[in-house]
């Protein structure tokens, strides 16, 4: 059903492309090939193939625009996996952005499928909870590791200040690895106002320091799992249910510059349902803020350094183990009432055309960490060149450890038109 719904978008899009009432749509996009091999023995390829993305835009007049991406994406892996059963497996065909653009005289409105991505520190953004992650998929462009949604947005202007309103009434959550020897049973917990899922932000510029506070409210993108009543009497693995919650969350984020460096940060206080800390099952109320610098050493060396603490509040780790053990989760997995974490993203441009940059996040309790080192050469004019390493360590129990088995090299070779 849906892949009929996008390809009735994609004839109609063609079909304004060439009707010259329509002759404003622009037609763009890129074709890219791909190779991502495994980096865990025996060393898999995990994909190999190719991905065409056609954008579409057309504005009519000064009120407005439309705007479409649709990918369409072969995975010689994912049809070998399907045993060829037919010359169409491995193709996904799947709208990227889709959206309509309104321009009045103080407010813009974007609605459709679209990105809305909130603060202002590095990689790391407790105020940023519109759009998922797919922590499956990490690679160097982010419309493959972070998911659109649907959603209607509105940006007030008052002189300098701006005021966003979100609206999101479909829950999409984060794409995680599960965790080993569980076998897990989805289940969504819907409350009473699900669709009132949506956010507020106010952009708050001043003379040396750009401040933003934030408020959402809608489901918790991170699952909470929970042993169910009755329990299979076979296999070795346990079944829970993963669940997600109702939360409400306050941000603020802030940055300054001074000479060749920026102060920033950024911090969300998330309520939970647990909101007395009296059911271990369900994620307590916590704070989670960023502190980070970047320094501007050059044209061509730019460092960012961040420090992270989230703080658990109402917290019983007697607790919190306990219920663990009786879902027989290793307790090691249970967090800490206080961790702390820091961040590093680097980029060098030695010569024109070529570039470096880094990632890195390094959790302090277990010394698990994550890596994203990539390489792009601008091969020739619209056609560039991405080379990188998503790297996972760590005790299995560990955030980054149980992500091991998605560490990988990846290569592509795109070309824009």
């Amino acid at each position: 059903m849906k892949r009929g719904i996008f390809f009735l978008a994609f004839v109609f899009l063609i079909g304004a492309a060439t009707d010259g009432a329509r002759a404003q749509v622009q037609i763009g996009g890129y074709v890219k090939s791909f190779v991502y091999p495994n980096l865990r023995a025996p060393y898999e390829l995990d994909r190999l193939g190719s991905r065409l993305q056609l954008t579409f835009s057309r504005p009519f007049s000064d009120r407005g625009a439309l705007f479409a991406a649709f990918n369409f994406n072969y995975d010689a892996r994912q049809a070998a996996s399907n045993g060829w059963r037919n010359r169409q497996t491995g193709l996904t065909i799947y709208p990227v952005e889709a959206y309509l653009d309104l321009y009045f005289k103080t407010l813009d409105v974007r609605i459709g499928n679209q990105f809305i991505l909130w603060g202002i520190t590095d990689w790391i953004n407790p105020t940023d909870n519109i759009n998922p992650w797919d922590y499956l998929n990490i690679t160097a462009e982010i419309e493959d590791y972070r998911v659109p949604v649907w959603a209607a947005r509105v940006h007030v202007y008052l002189g300098d200040w701006t005021i966003e309103g979100v609206w999101v009434p479909e829950f999409q959550p984060h794409r995680l690895p599960d965790p080993e020897g569980v076998t897990i049973r989805q289940f969504v917990r819907l409350p009473k106002l699900s669709f009132f899922q949506g956010g507020t932000r106010i952009a708050l510029p001043f003379r040396i320091i750009n401040v933003s506070l934030s408020y959402y409210q809608g489901y918790d993108k991170w699952p909470t799992y929970q042993a169910p009543q009755f329990q299979p009497r076979y296999g070795t693995n346990i079944a829970l249910e993963k669940k997600y919650f109702w939360v409400q969350i306050f941000g603020a984020d802030f940055v300054t510059t001074f000479g060749k460096f920026a102060l920033k940060g950024e911090g969300a206080y998330t309520l939970t349902e647990d909101k007395d800390g009296n059911d271990p099952t369900i994620r307590n109320p916590q704070l989670q803020y960023v502190l980070g610098i970047d320094y501007y050493a050059t044209d061509q060396l730019t460092l960012n350094v961040q420090f992270v603490q989230t703080r658990r509040f109402f917290y019983r780790m007697d607790q919190e183990i306990q219920a663990a053990l009786q879902m027989r989760v290793d307790p090691r997995r249970v967090p800490e009432a206080v961790e702390n974490s820091a961040s590093l993203r680097t980029q060098w441009s030695p010569i024109n055309f070529f570039s470096l940059q880094l990632i890195g996040v390094l959790n302090f309790r277990y010394q698990d960490y994550f890596l994203l080192p990539i390489l792009t050469y601008d091969v020739a004019d619209g056609i560039r060149l991405y080379a990188g390493i998503t790297y996972f360590n760590g005790p299995a129990y560990s955030l980054f450890g149980q992500s091991k088995t998605y560490s990988r090299a990846f290569a592509e070779l795109k070309f824009n038109f």
